[in-house]
């Protein structure tokens, strides 16, 4: 899925995997997206859900996973 524009970010569904930059948009918004070496940064500290490895050289990530992961995120701010 490459150059999802913002209305197309709202309208994936839990189950459908996204490439890397479409995961570091979600994860930072489509106007402001993480870079990629913060999103494996975050991978590597279990901040951020590992990838499905759907070839040799293909990551991808299950939309509903990041969506979870930014409720969590967003629950523990509420809480501090």
């Amino acid at each position: 899925m490459d150059h999802i524009s913002p209305q197309d970010l709202i309208s994936l569904g839990d189950d459908d995997l996204v490439d890397e930059a479409t995961a570091c948009r979600l994860i930072g918004g489509s106007s402001t997206p993480i870079h990629r070496s913060t999103l494996w940064r975050g991978i590597r500290a279990a901040r951020y859900p590992k990838p499905l490895k759907v070839s040799a050289s293909t990551n991808r990530w299950r939309v509903g996973e990041l969506r979870a992961m930014l409720q969590k995120i967003a629950a523990m701010r509420e809480v501090a």
